[in-house]
């Protein structure tokens, strides 16, 4: 067994019988070393959790990848593409494509005796993945729109619903201006909700062959393609550009242009704002650090200089400085060890209460969730333990050689 370590080990383990002044400083040090990694946890665990559940959310409504005419501006609706079954499985050919599904645009009103308000009708086919729909489902039904029975049923939002004082099965009469008004009746099959103001406010669900009809298109024809990956955000760079090599250049039956574009680039502000979180996170780390790495190093000094004594002693029979500043060192790490283990098991035990039973709620009109979300990734909390652990036992290098200032024989007499 290593020398220094074996001595550390019996005075960590003897402190707590006959000292009372390094027995408080023990206390003192485990508790900021606990307290400090706790918070970290919650921390990067609550952040991760909002990148996920706002990613997810986005993802949702709008795929990894968005396929669409390379003259779209503010209304896709103006701007179709051709999107027929070869176009698609050229897609689908593309490496790490899972999923391609087509959808179209409609921009009107939604009218009742009370109210009226604007909306973007989004139509989806039956390739369309309603399982994310599904998820935020909260009345009636989803619409099936693979037959003809169901052509009029839409999807409608909680806050949409809430305004317009609808409810599944209620039917309302939807307008929309070009030439001339052209009226819907559609039928409410489902409310759905997903706190994200910019797709709950207007975007209701309808079938892509109304939504088609009303803009005068081909049946080929849509406001573009939604693609998904099977590594997102993570390599999701290199799969735009492999995607790209479809779409570059490439014109469709019509003339248009096809262009691809990451959902980074079309909801940019919003993943700019996810960004600014990871500041945030950053600063609470950094703070969070200097707390403990303050704290051990207020522990050892203490210790060092109430074992002054020992020092001397260890000097005298020939200890270098080196193998002592060690011994103080693996001190420390024994301190630490008993921190680091309690930090996990709070920080986890508060991150998993709240994952489990969203005790800690926010306002979802400015957050866009109902409760603090809560994502626990093994790996990254792993790797935050010992980076903990690293900057700690660095931070006491330093102070440890305020061992290499004590003189033994002055030790030695002091005692």
């Amino acid at each position: 067994m290593n020398l220094s370590f074996f001595i550390a080990r019996r005075l960590y383990f003897n402190e707590h019988s006959d000292r009372h002044i390094s027995k408080l400083a023990i206390n003192i040090a485990t508790v900021g070393v606990t307290i400090g990694l706790a918070v970290m946890i919650v921390s990067v665990c609550v952040l991760l959790g909002f990148k996920r559940e706002l990613t997810d959310k986005i993802v949702g409504f709008g795929s990894h990848i968005q396929i669409l005419n390379a003259n779209v501006g503010s209304s896709p609706e103006s701007f179709p593409i051709v999107t027929d079954s070869a176009f698609v499985d050229r897609v689908k050919g593309v490496a790490h494509v899972e999923h391609v599904q087509r959808f179209s645009h409609k921009m009107g009103i939604i009218k009742t005796d009370d109210d009226f308000k604007g909306i973007l009708l989004k139509g989806i086919g039956e390739d369309y993945d309603t399982r994310f729909l599904g998820k935020h489902l909260l009345e009636g039904e989803m619409p099936d729109y693979r037959g003809e029975a169901h052509r009029n049923d839409v999807l409608v939002s909680r806050a949409t619903a809430d305004q317009m004082h609808l409810k599944a099965g209620d039917k309302v009469y939807a307008y929309f201006f070009e030439d001339n008004v052209r009226t819907r009746l559609f039928r409410v099959a489902g409310i759905y909700q997903t706190n994200m103001s910019q797709f709950d406010d207007n975007i209701i669900i309808a079938d892509i062959r109304t939504v088609n009809k009303l803009n005068n298109w081909r049946a080929d024809q849509s406001s573009g393609l939604e693609v998904f990956t099977d590594d997102f955000p993570n390599t999701i760079n290199t799969y735009i550009d492999l995607i790209s090599r479809v779409t570059r250049d490439a014109t469709d039956a019509d003339g248009n242009v096809y262009a691809a574009f990451t959902i980074q680039d079309l909801y940019a502000q919003i993943f700019d704002w996810l960004k600014l979180l990871d500041l945030n996170v950053w600063v609470v780390l950094g703070l969070m650090a200097c707390v403990a790495c303050f704290t051990m190093i207020s522990g050892l000094l203490i210790l060092i200089l109430e074992r002054s004594s020992t020092i001397g002693v260890l000097k005298a029979i020939g200890a270098r400085n080196f193998l002592i500043r060690n011994i103080f060192i693996h001190y420390a790490f024994f301190i630490m060890g008993r921190g680091i283990v309690l930090g996990n098991v709070i920080g986890l035990g508060l991150a998993y209460v709240q994952w489990q039973f969203h005790l800690f709620t926010l306002d979802a009109t400015k957050y866009y969730v109902d409760h603090v979300p809560i994502y626990i990734h093994p790996l990254l909390l792993l790797l935050l333990t010992v980076a903990t652990v690293a900057v700690c036992l660095l931070s006491m290098i330093g102070p440890s050689y305020l061992i290499s200032k004590i003189s033994p024989v002055k030790a030695i007499r002091f005692d």
